[in-house]
């Protein structure tokens, strides 16, 4: 609805900085809530984050913006920015992983952006991920957050260097005004721009290059096992015919195993059989998951509902081979498991499948830190242990 008559939209725009006066509070609120949420969100996870910030749209700024555009808005809650939430990375490869972290807690929506001519002007070469969020339907069920049904708000993931340009753009913006740039100028900051967004990608390139070198982080002293554990993955690929997990790839896929292992019912079940069995408690360790997330990808296995399959199909012999591999003397002094222990017993039954016991050596001496075991010792014990469960009848315990 464009209107049309300067006295129809003068009113018009003065009705809705009336609703805006009178729901100051609700957006205000709306806006601490969606932070508030957006931080638990990432102290749940290792990713790096420099700033969680939000902005609601000041009176004077919400009164330009509905004057110059006429009658785009019918009503307040239309605007999509009048509250703006930022969430502000270190490397230009964590934005997409931020998206998928925050779209397992809100709902995104990036469909409703305009799509509009861009000036010459603007055209600078960084660009913000932007979409329309909200909280989970079933979060509007709670009393609490009810009253937030019918808003709206705007999510911004940068970078810092993108968060840096657009704030020093903004200060641009205001100086100039309705003017326009010398040409000069122009050219001048979009160099400014693309140096940014080079600088972006190198440090990317720094960043990858540092942690291939580094591998992957230590796992943690304290296993979960006598007999094995997890431990630091060399650099040398598991099969000779496999490359390197590409690090970025890796750390996204940790990010969807940790809800698998904490969320699918299939492996809390095997999980809490295998702590029951050592009278133990079950603890999540965000290293035992990155390292667990390398040795399948390297393994093929890049989907959960692939890993699903495998548990289910094998369930019975992942179970049995727990016990017999590490013995009922193990069960003494076991200080925890790990969530997500039965994809390492998976990963030994995989192994074992295969018959081939080099590939198996080859497989522990990567992946596997022994006590007390050779690791000839180890891969022969798990073929005969592997060799003798699948002739045997499920236990009725486990």
């Amino acid at each position: 609805m464009e209107a049309k008559n300067p006295l129809l939209h003068a009113q018009h725009v003065s009705n809705l900085l009336d609703q805006y006066d009178e729901s100051f509070d609700l957006y205000r609120a709306y806006s601490e809530r969606l932070l508030i949420n957006l931080g638990e969100v990432f102290n749940k996870t290792t990713l790096p984050i420099s700033a969680i910030s939000g902005d609601l749209m000041s009176r004077a700024t919400l009164k330009k913006m509905l004057t110059e555009r006429g009658g785009y808005y019918s009503r307040l809650r239309d605007i999509e920015n009048l509250i703006t939430v930022r969430v502000v990375v270190y490397f230009s490869d964590d934005i997409e992983l931020a998206v998928t972290l925050i779209n397992k807690e809100f709902a995104l929506d990036d469909s409703f952006l305009p799509i509009q001519e861009v000036p010459d002007q603007d055209r600078f070469g960084i660009n913000t991920r932007r979409f329309d969020i909200k909280l989970l339907t079933e979060q509007y069920a709670r009393p609490e957050y009810q009253r937030f049904g019918a808003l709206k708000a705007e999510l911004e993931i940068r970078t810092v260097l993108q968060h840096s340009w657009s704030e020093v753009k903004g200060i641009f913006d205001v100086l100039v005004g309705r003017s326009r740039l010398p040409g000069q100028n122009v050219n001048k900051l979009a160099q400014i721009s693309y140096l940014l967004k080079m600088a972006d990608e190198e440090l990317v390139r720094i960043k990858d290059q540092i942690m291939h070198q580094n591998a992957l982080t230590h796992a943690s002293t304290s296993s979960p096992f006598e007999a094995a554990s997890l431990a630091v993955a060399p650099e040398e690929p598991v099969l000779a015919e496999l490359k390197p997990v590409d690090p970025g790839r890796q750390a996204a896929f940790a990010v969807q195993l940790e809800a698998f292992i904490l969320n699918d019912g299939v492996i809390r079940d095997m999980d809490r059989s295998i702590a029951d069995h050592y009278e133990t408690k079950l603890l999540y360790r965000d290293n035992f998951v990155s390292t667990l997330s390398e040795i399948f990808l390297r393994l093929g296995f890049d989907r959960e509902d692939r890993l699903r399959e495998e548990l289910t199909a094998n369930k019975t012999v992942i179970l049995i081979m727990m016990k017999n591999i590490f013995g009922d003397t193990s069960k003494t002094g076991v200080e925890f498991i790990h969530k997500g222990s039965c994809l390492l017993v998976l990963f030994y039954v995989l192994l074992a499948k295969t018959g081939n016991i080099e590939i198996i050596k080859k497989n522990v001496r990567n992946y596997i830190s022994l006590k007390g075991i050779s690791v000839d010792d180890f891969a022969n014990d798990l073929l005969t242990y592997y060799k003798k469960t699948i002739r045997k009848a499920p236990e009725p315990g486990w």
